[in-house]
């Protein structure tokens, strides 16, 4: 048998080297709803590129625009007995000065219209707390980037503090 042979020749040759890697979203948000209901519509894409702010969930808003009419309605209610109480002790007020009714009675009258403007208050408060609830039924996305797979889907109840996000976005 023969055997051959080569004349070998220096070379520059490249080295390659093969590294393991990851890539990590540098930001990511989950998205969670803020009040409890059920989903209506979801308003996106899987995979889409959402931008901040954009309504991402639809919840049910019919509980929470009652919520915002009845607290519409106790605010009226509230002004119209301030309104009477303030006009009350504004009569009272002379009264008691010359002595024609007790000075308790204005008193008591005064503290009453006093109540009355808390209670306008408290009613505003918690019409603007109907309002904020009633926002809520649009869940936005809270950071722009690419939004994964909707882990809940048209129907499912959902609530302010549960585990699973609705989505994640990185």
């Amino acid at each position: 048998p023969e055997v051959g042979f080569r004349v070998m020749h220096t070379t520059t040759v490249p080295i390659e080297v093969e590294l393991t890697g990851r890539i990590v979203a540098t930001r990511t948000a989950e998205v969670r709803p803020q009040i409890a209901g059920v989903i209506q519509r979801r308003l996106f894409t899987e995979g889409a590129l959402v931008h901040a702010g954009q309504p991402l969930y639809r919840i049910d808003p019919s509980l929470y625009q009652a919520s915002v009419a009845q607290a519409q309605a106790n605010l009226a209610s509230a002004e119209a007995n301030a309104a009477a109480q303030g006009a009350k002790a504004d009569r009272y007020r002379p009264l008691a000065e010359q002595g024609a009714v007790a000075a308790q009675d204005y008193t008591d009258v005064a503290a009453a219209a006093r109540q009355a403007r808390a209670a306008v208050a408290q009613t505003r408060a918690a019409l603007d707390t109907a309002r904020i609830n009633l926002r809520f039924t649009t869940v936005p996305a809270p950071i722009t980037g690419r939004i994964g797979w909707s882990l809940f889907t048209e129907g499912a109840l959902v609530t302010s503090g549960q585990a699973d996000p609705l989505a994640v976005i990185s």
